[in-house]
Protein backbone atom coordinates (compact mmCIF):
# COMPACT_ATOMS: atom_id res chain seq x y z
CA UNK A 1 0.00 0.00 0.00
CA UNK A 2 2.81 2.42 0.88
CA UNK A 3 4.59 1.77 -2.41
CA UNK A 4 1.36 2.27 -4.39
CA UNK A 5 0.67 5.56 -2.58
CA UNK A 6 4.20 6.84 -3.36
CA UNK A 7 3.88 5.74 -6.97
CA UNK A 8 0.62 7.68 -7.35
CA UNK A 9 2.19 10.78 -5.83
CA UNK A 10 5.16 10.63 -8.19
CA UNK A 11 2.85 10.20 -11.18
CA UNK A 12 0.78 13.16 -10.01
CA UNK A 13 3.84 15.42 -9.64
CA UNK A 14 5.17 14.37 -13.05
CA UNK A 15 1.84 15.26 -14.67
CA UNK A 16 1.93 18.71 -13.10
CA UNK A 17 5.50 19.34 -14.21
CA UNK A 18 4.77 18.15 -17.75
CA UNK A 19 1.73 20.40 -17.94
CA UNK A 20 3.73 23.43 -16.81
CA UNK A 21 6.51 22.66 -19.31
CA UNK A 22 4.11 22.34 -22.25
CA UNK A 23 2.23 25.49 -21.27
CA UNK A 24 5.45 27.53 -20.97
CA UNK A 25 6.76 26.24 -24.31
CA UNK A 26 3.55 27.21 -26.09
CA UNK A 27 3.55 30.71 -24.64
CA UNK A 28 7.22 31.34 -25.42
CA UNK A 29 6.93 30.02 -28.99
CA UNK A 30 3.93 32.23 -29.65
CA UNK A 31 5.65 35.34 -28.25
CA UNK A 32 8.82 34.73 -30.26
CA UNK A 33 6.85 34.25 -33.49
CA UNK A 34 4.93 37.49 -33.01
CA UNK A 35 8.10 39.46 -32.17
CA UNK A 36 9.82 38.10 -35.28
CA UNK A 37 6.87 39.06 -37.48
CA UNK A 38 6.75 42.60 -36.11
CA UNK A 39 10.50 43.12 -36.58
CA UNK A 40 10.36 41.78 -40.15
CA UNK A 41 7.42 44.03 -41.03
CA UNK A 42 9.16 47.07 -39.59
CA UNK A 43 12.31 46.33 -41.59
CA UNK A 44 10.38 45.96 -44.84
CA UNK A 45 8.52 49.24 -44.39
CA UNK A 46 11.39 51.59 -43.59
CA UNK A 47 12.21 52.76 -47.12
CA UNK A 48 9.67 55.65 -47.36
CA UNK A 49 11.01 57.15 -44.14
CA UNK A 50 14.60 56.86 -45.38
CA UNK A 51 13.73 58.71 -48.60
CA UNK A 52 12.25 61.61 -46.63
CA UNK A 53 15.16 61.69 -44.19
CA UNK A 54 17.72 61.70 -46.99
CA UNK A 55 16.09 64.63 -48.70
CA UNK A 56 15.75 66.63 -45.49
CA UNK A 57 19.36 65.98 -44.44
CA UNK A 58 20.66 67.22 -47.79
CA UNK A 59 18.77 70.47 -47.39
CA UNK A 60 19.88 70.79 -43.76
CA UNK A 61 23.53 70.40 -44.74
CA UNK A 62 23.19 73.16 -47.32
CA UNK A 63 21.48 75.46 -44.83
CA UNK A 64 24.08 74.64 -42.16
CA UNK A 65 26.89 75.87 -44.42
CA UNK A 66 25.02 79.12 -45.04
CA UNK A 67 24.34 79.58 -41.31
CA UNK A 68 28.00 78.93 -40.45
CA UNK A 69 29.18 81.57 -42.89
CA UNK A 70 26.62 84.05 -41.58
CA UNK A 71 27.52 83.40 -37.92
CA UNK A 72 31.24 83.79 -38.65
CA UNK A 73 30.61 87.20 -40.18
CA UNK A 74 28.44 88.37 -37.27
CA UNK A 75 30.26 86.93 -34.25
CA UNK A 76 29.60 88.96 -31.12
CA UNK A 77 30.77 89.00 -27.53
CA UNK A 78 27.39 87.87 -26.23
CA UNK A 79 27.37 85.03 -23.70
CA UNK A 80 24.81 82.28 -23.02
CA UNK A 81 21.80 83.47 -21.04
CA UNK A 82 21.51 82.70 -17.34
CA UNK A 83 18.26 82.56 -15.36
CA UNK A 84 17.63 82.89 -11.64
CA UNK A 85 17.37 79.48 -10.00
CA UNK A 86 13.84 79.01 -8.66
CA UNK A 87 14.24 75.57 -7.06
CA UNK A 88 14.09 75.38 -3.28
CA UNK A 89 17.10 74.05 -1.40
CA UNK A 90 16.97 70.26 -1.42
CA UNK A 91 14.33 70.13 -4.17
CA UNK A 92 15.43 67.39 -6.60
CA UNK A 93 12.81 67.72 -9.34
CA UNK A 94 10.50 70.41 -10.64
CA UNK A 95 6.74 70.50 -10.26
CA UNK A 96 5.28 70.56 -13.76
CA UNK A 97 2.92 73.38 -14.75
CA UNK A 98 -0.40 72.74 -16.48
CA UNK A 99 -0.50 73.31 -20.22
CA UNK A 100 -2.52 76.49 -20.80
CA UNK A 101 -0.48 78.10 -23.58
CA UNK A 102 2.06 76.90 -26.15
CA UNK A 103 5.09 78.52 -24.48
CA UNK A 104 5.70 78.38 -20.73
CA UNK A 105 8.74 80.43 -19.73
CA UNK A 106 9.66 79.85 -16.10
CA UNK A 107 13.12 81.28 -16.72
CA UNK A 108 11.60 84.72 -17.42
CA UNK A 109 14.11 85.33 -20.22
CA UNK A 110 11.58 85.99 -23.00
CA UNK A 111 9.82 89.34 -23.23
CA UNK A 112 6.15 89.71 -24.12
CA UNK A 113 6.85 90.39 -27.79
CA UNK A 114 8.98 87.26 -28.14
CA UNK A 115 6.40 85.16 -26.31
CA UNK A 116 3.61 86.44 -28.55
CA UNK A 117 5.54 85.78 -31.75
CA UNK A 118 6.54 82.26 -30.76
CA UNK A 119 3.06 81.43 -29.44
CA UNK A 120 1.36 82.67 -32.61
CA UNK A 121 3.62 80.48 -34.73
CA UNK A 122 2.81 77.39 -32.67
CA UNK A 123 -0.92 78.09 -32.53
CA UNK A 124 -1.00 78.43 -36.32
CA UNK A 125 0.78 75.08 -36.74
CA UNK A 126 -1.74 73.45 -34.43
CA UNK A 127 -4.73 74.95 -36.27
CA UNK A 128 -3.36 73.58 -39.53
CA UNK A 129 -3.30 70.11 -37.89
CA UNK A 130 0.38 69.73 -38.78
CA UNK A 131 1.72 69.48 -35.24
CA UNK A 132 1.03 70.65 -31.71
CA UNK A 133 4.25 71.97 -30.21
CA UNK A 134 4.69 72.84 -26.56
CA UNK A 135 7.76 74.68 -25.27
CA UNK A 136 8.84 74.82 -21.63
CA UNK A 137 11.85 76.92 -20.56
CA UNK A 138 13.18 76.44 -17.02
CA UNK A 139 16.28 77.65 -15.19
CA UNK A 140 17.29 74.08 -14.30
CA UNK A 141 15.88 70.57 -14.06
CA UNK A 142 17.67 70.01 -10.75
CA UNK A 143 18.92 66.47 -10.28
CA UNK A 144 16.67 65.19 -13.07
CA UNK A 145 18.10 64.47 -16.52
CA UNK A 146 16.72 66.66 -19.31
CA UNK A 147 15.31 63.62 -21.15
CA UNK A 148 13.44 62.37 -18.08
CA UNK A 149 12.12 65.87 -17.45
CA UNK A 150 10.91 66.19 -21.05
CA UNK A 151 9.23 62.77 -20.89
CA UNK A 152 7.38 63.80 -17.74
CA UNK A 153 6.20 66.91 -19.56
CA UNK A 154 5.13 64.85 -22.59
CA UNK A 155 3.21 62.34 -20.49
CA UNK A 156 1.40 65.08 -18.56
CA UNK A 157 0.67 67.48 -21.41
CA UNK A 158 -0.26 64.80 -24.01
CA UNK A 159 0.43 67.12 -26.93
CA UNK A 160 -1.03 66.19 -30.31
CA UNK A 161 -4.23 64.35 -31.09
CA UNK A 162 -4.92 60.82 -29.95
CA UNK A 163 -5.46 59.77 -33.57
CA UNK A 164 -2.41 61.46 -35.15
CA UNK A 165 0.08 61.50 -32.23
CA UNK A 166 1.53 64.67 -33.79
CA UNK A 167 2.87 66.34 -30.66
CA UNK A 168 6.30 67.88 -30.08
CA UNK A 169 7.84 68.84 -26.72
CA UNK A 170 10.76 71.28 -26.59
CA UNK A 171 12.29 71.45 -23.10
CA UNK A 172 15.07 73.95 -22.39
CA UNK A 173 17.09 74.10 -19.15
CA UNK A 174 18.91 77.44 -19.45
CA UNK A 175 21.44 77.18 -16.62
CA UNK A 176 22.11 73.51 -17.37
CA UNK A 177 22.64 74.47 -21.02
CA UNK A 178 20.61 71.47 -22.14
CA UNK A 179 17.74 71.06 -24.60
CA UNK A 180 15.54 68.06 -25.39
CA UNK A 181 13.10 67.76 -28.28
CA UNK A 182 10.61 64.87 -28.17
CA UNK A 183 8.39 63.89 -31.10
CA UNK A 184 5.10 62.02 -30.91
CA UNK A 185 4.69 58.64 -32.56
CA UNK A 186 2.98 60.16 -35.60
CA UNK A 187 5.89 62.50 -36.35
CA UNK A 188 8.77 60.06 -35.90
CA UNK A 189 8.70 59.25 -39.62
CA UNK A 190 8.81 62.91 -40.70
CA UNK A 191 11.06 64.15 -37.87
CA UNK A 192 13.36 61.22 -37.03
CA UNK A 193 16.13 61.52 -34.46
CA UNK A 194 18.84 62.44 -36.97
CA UNK A 195 16.80 65.34 -38.37
CA UNK A 196 15.86 66.65 -34.92
CA UNK A 197 19.51 66.47 -33.85
CA UNK A 198 20.51 68.61 -36.84
CA UNK A 199 17.82 71.17 -36.03
CA UNK A 200 19.23 71.51 -32.52
CA UNK A 201 22.80 71.72 -33.74
CA UNK A 202 22.28 74.02 -36.76
CA UNK A 203 19.33 76.26 -35.86
CA UNK A 204 18.88 76.37 -32.08
CA UNK A 205 22.13 76.07 -30.13
CA UNK A 206 24.10 78.61 -32.22
CA UNK A 207 21.62 81.27 -31.07
CA UNK A 208 21.62 79.93 -27.51
CA UNK A 209 25.40 80.33 -27.34
CA UNK A 210 24.96 84.04 -27.99
CA UNK A 211 22.27 84.39 -25.33
CA UNK A 212 19.40 84.57 -27.86
CA UNK A 213 16.98 82.01 -26.41
CA UNK A 214 13.94 83.35 -28.26
CA UNK A 215 15.78 83.55 -31.58
CA UNK A 216 16.99 79.97 -31.24
CA UNK A 217 13.50 78.65 -30.49
CA UNK A 218 11.96 80.64 -33.35
CA UNK A 219 14.63 79.32 -35.73
CA UNK A 220 14.07 75.75 -34.53
CA UNK A 221 10.28 75.83 -34.80
CA UNK A 222 10.53 77.52 -38.21
CA UNK A 223 12.74 74.67 -39.42
CA UNK A 224 10.29 72.11 -38.02
CA UNK A 225 7.46 73.86 -39.85
CA UNK A 226 9.50 73.93 -43.07
CA UNK A 227 10.12 70.19 -42.86
CA UNK A 228 6.45 69.48 -42.21
CA UNK A 229 5.61 71.52 -45.31
CA UNK A 230 8.31 69.81 -47.39
CA UNK A 231 6.56 67.61 -49.95
CA UNK A 232 3.46 66.94 -47.83
CA UNK A 233 2.52 63.86 -49.87
CA UNK A 234 5.78 62.03 -49.13
CA UNK A 235 5.84 63.25 -45.55
CA UNK A 236 2.28 62.04 -45.01
CA UNK A 237 3.13 58.73 -46.64
CA UNK A 238 5.94 58.24 -44.15
CA UNK A 239 3.63 59.03 -41.24
CA UNK A 240 0.99 56.65 -42.64
CA UNK A 241 3.56 53.88 -42.95
CA UNK A 242 4.53 54.33 -39.33
CA UNK A 243 0.88 54.21 -38.33
CA UNK A 244 0.43 50.95 -40.22
CA UNK A 245 3.36 49.42 -38.37
CA UNK A 246 1.82 50.42 -35.05
CA UNK A 247 -1.58 49.05 -36.08
CA UNK A 248 -0.02 45.76 -37.17
CA UNK A 249 1.80 45.43 -33.85
CA UNK A 250 -1.47 46.20 -32.05
CA UNK A 251 -3.28 43.56 -34.11
CA UNK A 252 -0.69 40.93 -33.19
CA UNK A 253 -0.99 41.83 -29.52
CA UNK A 254 -4.79 41.65 -29.71
CA UNK A 255 -4.56 38.18 -31.30
CA UNK A 256 -2.33 37.00 -28.47
CA UNK A 257 -4.66 38.48 -25.85
CA UNK A 258 -7.64 36.86 -27.59
CA UNK A 259 -6.00 33.43 -27.52
CA UNK A 260 -5.23 33.80 -23.82
CA UNK A 261 -8.82 34.89 -23.18
CA UNK A 262 -10.23 31.85 -25.01
CA UNK A 263 -7.86 29.60 -23.06
CA UNK A 264 -9.01 31.13 -19.78
CA UNK A 265 -12.66 30.59 -20.73
CA UNK A 266 -11.95 26.97 -21.68
CA UNK A 267 -10.21 26.41 -18.34
CA UNK A 268 -13.06 28.02 -16.40
CA UNK A 269 -15.67 25.86 -18.12
CA UNK A 270 -13.42 22.82 -17.78
CA UNK A 271 -12.97 23.23 -14.03
CA UNK A 272 -16.72 23.34 -13.45
CA UNK A 273 -17.44 20.57 -15.97
CA UNK A 274 -14.90 18.24 -14.38
CA UNK A 275 -17.08 17.77 -11.33
CA UNK A 276 -20.03 16.77 -13.53
CA UNK A 277 -18.67 14.53 -16.29
CA UNK A 278 -15.22 13.58 -15.01
CA UNK A 279 -11.69 14.88 -15.42
CA UNK A 280 -10.56 12.84 -18.42
CA UNK A 281 -13.57 13.50 -20.66
CA UNK A 282 -13.58 17.20 -19.78
CA UNK A 283 -9.83 17.49 -20.35
CA UNK A 284 -10.12 15.80 -23.75
CA UNK A 285 -12.90 18.10 -24.96
CA UNK A 286 -11.13 21.17 -23.57
CA UNK A 287 -7.88 20.17 -25.27
CA UNK A 288 -9.59 19.99 -28.65
CA UNK A 289 -11.28 23.34 -27.98
CA UNK A 290 -7.92 24.92 -27.10
CA UNK A 291 -6.36 23.67 -30.35
CA UNK A 292 -9.27 25.19 -32.27
CA UNK A 293 -8.95 28.49 -30.39
CA UNK A 294 -5.25 28.69 -31.21
CA UNK A 295 -5.84 28.16 -34.93
CA UNK A 296 -8.73 30.66 -35.03
CA UNK A 297 -6.63 33.40 -33.40
CA UNK A 298 -3.79 32.92 -35.89
CA UNK A 299 -1.37 30.72 -33.96
CA UNK A 300 0.64 28.07 -35.81
CA UNK A 301 -0.42 24.41 -35.83
CA UNK A 302 2.45 23.48 -33.51
CA UNK A 303 1.60 26.18 -30.97
CA UNK A 304 -2.10 25.26 -31.14
CA UNK A 305 -1.35 21.57 -30.52
CA UNK A 306 0.95 22.39 -27.62
CA UNK A 307 -1.73 24.65 -26.19
CA UNK A 308 -4.31 21.85 -26.45
CA UNK A 309 -2.02 19.32 -24.76
CA UNK A 310 -1.23 21.84 -22.04
CA UNK A 311 -4.91 22.49 -21.33
CA UNK A 312 -5.54 18.74 -21.23
CA UNK A 313 -2.91 18.12 -18.57
CA UNK A 314 -3.88 21.22 -16.59
CA UNK A 315 -7.45 19.96 -16.31
CA UNK A 316 -6.45 16.39 -15.56
CA UNK A 317 -4.47 17.70 -12.60
CA UNK A 318 -5.66 20.12 -9.93
CA UNK A 319 -3.14 22.68 -11.19
CA UNK A 320 -5.88 24.10 -13.43
CA UNK A 321 -7.64 25.66 -10.45
CA UNK A 322 -4.45 27.40 -9.31
CA UNK A 323 -3.74 28.67 -12.82
CA UNK A 324 -7.34 29.86 -13.15
CA UNK A 325 -7.01 31.98 -10.04
CA UNK A 326 -3.79 33.47 -11.42
CA UNK A 327 -5.41 34.39 -14.75
CA UNK A 328 -8.40 35.98 -13.06
CA UNK A 329 -6.18 38.05 -10.76
CA UNK A 330 -4.09 39.32 -13.68
CA UNK A 331 -7.18 40.09 -15.76
CA UNK A 332 -8.65 42.05 -12.88
CA UNK A 333 -5.79 44.55 -12.89
CA UNK A 334 -6.49 47.71 -14.83
CA UNK A 335 -4.62 50.89 -15.65
CA UNK A 336 -5.91 54.42 -15.16
CA UNK A 337 -5.65 57.25 -17.61
CA UNK A 338 -5.08 60.88 -16.90
CA UNK A 339 -7.32 63.65 -18.11
CA UNK A 340 -6.36 66.52 -20.35
CA UNK A 341 -6.71 70.21 -19.78
CA UNK A 342 -9.73 71.49 -21.64
CA UNK A 343 -8.85 75.16 -21.49
CA UNK A 344 -6.43 77.16 -23.61
CA UNK A 345 -3.81 75.13 -25.41
CA UNK A 346 -4.54 71.76 -23.77
CA UNK A 347 -3.21 68.56 -25.30
CA UNK A 348 -5.42 66.17 -27.23
CA UNK A 349 -4.23 62.80 -25.94
CA UNK A 350 -1.08 62.32 -28.03
CA UNK A 351 1.50 59.67 -27.12
CA UNK A 352 5.29 59.78 -27.01
CA UNK A 353 7.79 56.95 -27.10
CA UNK A 354 11.04 58.82 -26.53
CA UNK A 355 11.82 59.71 -30.14
CA UNK A 356 13.75 62.93 -30.72
CA UNK A 357 17.15 64.27 -29.72
CA UNK A 358 19.00 66.30 -27.10
CA UNK A 359 21.74 68.89 -27.29
CA UNK A 360 23.89 71.27 -25.28
CA UNK A 361 25.67 74.58 -25.77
Amino acid sequence: MMQMWCSNKVRYVLCILLGCLIWSTAALTWANNQQSNIITAAANESSPDQAVVGRIIQEQQSRAKQNTASQTATTSNEKPAVAENDLQEGQATRVLPSLKQPVIDQSKLLNQSQLSRLSSQLIQLNRQAKAQIGIIIVPTTGQEDIFDFAMRVANQWKLGTEKQDNGVVIAVAVNDRRIQILTGYGLEGVLPDVVVSRIIRNQITPEFKNGNVAAGLIAGTTEIERILNLDPEIAQQAADQLKQQQERALHEQQAKDQMLLYTAIILIVGVFASSLIGHRLTASVAGVAAVTAGIVTGASILVSLLLGVGVFFLLVTSLAQVLLQLILSVAGRGGGSGGNDSDGYGGGGGSFGGGGASGSW
